[in-house]
């Protein structure tokens, strides 16, 4: 029996996709014009999407994000529009996600911007978790 292959770990997955998406990214902003969060933003309409994308690549490299990229960073609801949107196959969800990261000093870097950590977040689940229907009472609903 062949044994299992040892999981990778989650830094090396990320420094393998960071450097894979550097290789990769052409940052032509096709990517940022997808995206729908731009229209919520004042400031991010006004902005060159390759230079938005410019500003992600300058996060996955450790280096100062633009005020662009950052904005674009934390507005990011994970549509996926963007991903279809790459001409190179990147998952830019991805991409934006790990830019992110980077943005909050989880990858060893600086914190360019604040968490918008929620002390009570998992109180909150359980007392959501529990408003949820019961077995029977989503059986029902289906008859």
């Amino acid at each position: 029996m062949t044994p299992a292959p040892r999981p990778q770990p989650l830094r090396e997955h990320l420094d393998r996709f960071i450097a894979d998406t550097l290789a990769r990214c052409t940052r032509c902003g096709r990517c940022v014009e997808a995206c729908p969060m731009p229209g919520y933003s004042p400031t991010l309409p006004s902005q060159e999407p390759a230079a938005v994308v410019g500003g992600v690549i300058a996060l996955l490299r450790q280096q100062g994000g633009s005020p662009a990229a950052l904005e674009w960073v934390e507005l990011c609801t994970q549509s996926g529009r963007c991903i279809k949107a790459c001409p190179e196959g990147i998952n830019v969800m991805k991409m934006v996600r790990v830019a992110r990261m980077s943005a909050l000093g989880s990858l060893g870097g600086p914190a360019q911007v604040a968490s918008r950590e929620e002390p009570d977040f998992f109180r909150k689940i359980g007392a959501f978790a529990r408003l949820q229907f019961g077995d029977d009472e989503i059986e029902s609903s289906h008859r």
